[in-house]
């Protein structure tokens, strides 16, 4: 039998790094002169692997039905996420860890379908079927047949890739199959590929600004969507880190363009993408100087405020802007990681905030503690897990999704929102003076002595 290819993960693919601790600059330098060294951890903690990141695409898309090839705590992803989608574990034991359990597998497929029917199954594999070579291709084509509909098998391991992007690189593979060819002429809309609802919300009503209608994939998406998308006009990545090999593969199979853009984050960002947009469309652009009365409006409310970001990396590099064209200074960048597409954003971010910290990691809230425990921020902005921690050592914060900075209305909400965290001081000042979450001792150390250069 040929060997089935394997996906590349984002480490191989795009150089990506997903530990480090230093300058913008330094690492800027180290993409430059070609593939920089990996770094690993000597001491980690629990942050999101490839499996969660396929779970988070594929749960949003309305209709299908999930399988998780594993044991029950590999699906817990889905309990907390409340996905669209149908679901189920094959719940495997030891035994099924030795012996194989591709009737499992088959019978969990045959039940979801008979409960909910629905149009597709995605079978998302585990660290356990890497150790017991469970031939789940097999198995679903042989239901696919059976049951006519899409039955795919997404690959992931949990183990291959430090990276969890890695993941959501399978699912896009795993989703573009159910694109069939277009059937029709092209349509007067975009595709805006996405994640998070809310993030298309915004987007799709700057799109309505310019004539255009929104086909939002794959959060939310139906079997109909999924047929409209070979015939828009183009793509639109809002969530690149996610969605853009799926923007990739529309192209290559559909010959629908993905435009590679920054996203509308901040407010130049946010005219250039109506403007590039409208171009590819043509359609005219939208008038300045409606942007130039909201960019006066908003004045600099960050004026000389030092500013911690920790955003998801293409919103981050977007926010870092955002953050500078309201007055204020990035001290300090967190993102899950970066890699070789994130290349000209982190220049720029070098160059605007000459001797800002870049922080790569995902999840590791302990690095976050040691870093925000320097207070050498005035706010901090970013994931709301994250915004409690600041709040907790004494930073004002504002948690915020990256969804609700798209657009002129994002930078509006941002704005608000730090104004919030800015005039009640007493509140994290009492969060502060409650049992710290870590110790003193613990906050002391270097926050990168664990992070070393990979040696192989």
């Amino acid at each position: 039998m040929a060997r089935r290819p394997v996906l590349p993960t984002r480490e191989k693919r795009l150089q990506a790094i997903s530990a480090w601790l230093g300058t913008a600059d330094a690492l800027s330098a180290e993409f430059a002169a070609g593939t920089p060294p990996q770094r690993v951890r000597t001491f980690s903690q629990a942050a999101p692997d490839d499996l969660a990141a396929a779970l988070a695409f594929l749960g949003g898309i309305a209709g299908v039905g999930i399988v998780v090839h594993g044991p029950r705590g590999c699906a817990a992803a889905l309990v907390e996420s409340a996905p669209a989608a149908h679901w189920a574990v094959t719940g495997l034991d030891q035994r099924d860890t030795i012996m194989g359990s591709e009737g499992a597998l088959s019978r969990s497929i045959l039940a979801l379908y008979r409960r909910h029917h629905p149009w597709a199954v995605f079978v998302v594999t585990t660290p356990v079927v890497a150790i017991n070579g469970d031939d789940a291709r097999a198995t679903a084509d042989a239901l696919s047949a059976e049951l006519d509909i899409p039955v795919v098998v997404v690959a992931v391991d949990g183990f291959r890739s430090r990276v969890a992007a890695t993941g959501s690189d399978a699912a896009s593979d795993a989703a573009l199959r159910l694109v069939p060819p277009p059937a029709g002429p092209v349509g007067d809309f975009v595709n805006l590929l996405t994640l998070d609802a809310g993030r298309a919300a915004e987007a799709a009503a700057l799109l309505a600004s310019l004539g255009l209608g929104a086909n939002v994939l794959p959060a939310g998406a139906d079997a109909g969507r999924f047929v409209l998308a070979a015939r828009a006009r183009f793509s639109v990545a809002l969530d690149p880190d996610a969605t853009e090999r799926f923007g990739l593969g529309l192209e290559a199979a559909h010959g629908v363009k993905l435009l590679r853009q920054a996203l509308p984050i901040g407010l130049e960002a946010t005219r250039h993408w109506l403007e590039v947009v409208a171009a590819g469309a043509g359609h005219p652009p939208p008038e300045r100087r409606l942007h130039e009365a909201r960019l006066e409006a908003l004045g600099q409310p960050l004026a000389g405020l030092r500013v911690h970001l920790a955003l998801p990396p293409a919103a981050a590099f977007a926010g870092a802007v955002l953050v500078g064209e309201l007055g204020g200074t990035v001290a300090r960048l967190s993102v899950d990681h970066v890699d070789a597409g994130h290349v000209a954003a982190l220049r720029r971010f070098a160059e605007d905030h000459p001797g800002a910290v870049l922080h790569v990691a995902h999840g590791q809230p302990f690095e976050h503690a040691n870093l925000l425990g320097a207070r050498a921020a005035d706010l901090f902005i970013g994931r709301p897990e994250l915004a409690a921690l600041a709040a907790r050592l004494g930073v004002p914060a504002v948690g915020i999704a990256a969804a609700a900075l798209v657009g002129y209305q994002g930078a509006e909400y941002l704005v608000r929102q730090a104004r919030k965290a800015r005039a009640n001081p007493a509140f994290v000042r009492r969060l502060a003076a409650t049992a710290p979450t870590y110790s003193a001792a613990w906050l002391r150390r270097s926050a990168d002595w664990h992070i070393k250069q990979e040696v192989r």
